[in-house]
């Protein structure tokens, strides 16, 4: 089974969805996913509607796209999750997808989210989609830091139809670069489904996004670790910038066009090179 390589919708914040799926079609890529990441992308919950479910899944068909996963991040712990969770497990579904990507929450609500997980395990599987739970780029005391986390949390839980997304960029500098991908992912793989890819440069004091491949993880390496069919997609979020490694924010204006697109194809070449 060939590697399914998507690209997220995330490079072109700041563009409408419509533009993204274009430019997406335009790179060659057959395969998108739609992100809704706060602090990256405007959104509210009515992006998850059925109407504006229908409507997407149109728009990607048309392109000649298909959408594996969906983005779709929240912290599991909110007052309102059951019903947010349901909202976007049936957005997804709607759309075509195999895959429901979210943050999970805080540490110390770990009781709260398995309680949340275990009891939309169910729903997941009559819609023909797995959640698939990822590792944060920044803060603290998150559920899930690093593969060793993430893999207790899914063993703890024992569903088929929950499972990890492991974002290769958000363990390095999460771990303020303690921890890098290829060693952490030494610890274990087989509760991963899905990928992301997501490359950061360490420049003095700051940390800036950059293309797949022109950053400093050392993706040969964790490569080796990943299964051959893992599916996978490029994460490129450049609108943002982390100066002094903080916390990131969004630049004023939208990236380049010009520049969205030698990224995006410095990334899929460099990504199917290391196939």
């Amino acid at each position: 089974m060939s590697r399914i390589v998507s690209v997220s919708t995330a490079l072109f914040d700041g563009y409408p969805m419509e533009q993204a799926i274009e430019e997406i079609a335009a790179s060659g890529c057959r395969s998108i996913e739609p992100a809704y990441i706060k602090g990256y992308l405007d959104f509210d919950e009515e992006a998850f509607s059925a109407a504006s479910g229908r409507d997407l899944a149109r728009r990607i068909a048309s392109a000649g796209l298909a959408a594996n996963a969906v983005s779709a991040h929240m912290d599991l712990s909110n007052p309102d999750s059951a019903r947010m969770l349901r909202r976007r497990i049936g957005f997804a579904a709607t759309l075509g997808a195999r895959f429901l990507i979210t943050n999970s929450g805080r540490r110390n609500s770990r009781n709260q989210i398995v309680s949340l997980l275990r009891a939309v395990s169910a729903e997941c599987r009559a819609a023909g989609i797995k959640l698939a739970l990822e590792n944060p780029g920044h803060g603290s005391g998150d559920l899930i830091g690093n593969a060793r986390e993430g893999t207790l949390l899914i063993d703890e839980l024992g569903s088929p139809d929950v499972g990890l997304n492991y974002d290769i960029g958000n363990v390095f500098t999460y771990s303020r670069e303690a921890k890098r991908p290829e060693a952490d992912l030494c610890d274990r793989t087989d509760r991963i489904i899905h990928c992301h890819l997501k490359d950061v440069a360490s420049i003095g004091n700051d940390w800036t996004f950059t293309a797949i491949g022109d950053g400093s993880i050392d993706y040969k390496a964790v490569w080796a670790h990943l299964p051959a069919s893992l599916p996978v997609t490029i994460e490129l979020p450049l609108r943002l910038e982390r100066f002094g490694r903080s916390e990131p924010t969004r630049r004023s204006s939208p990236v380049s066009l010009e520049h969205i697109r030698l990224s995006l194809s410095r990334s899929l070449v460099f990504v199917a090179g290391l196939d």
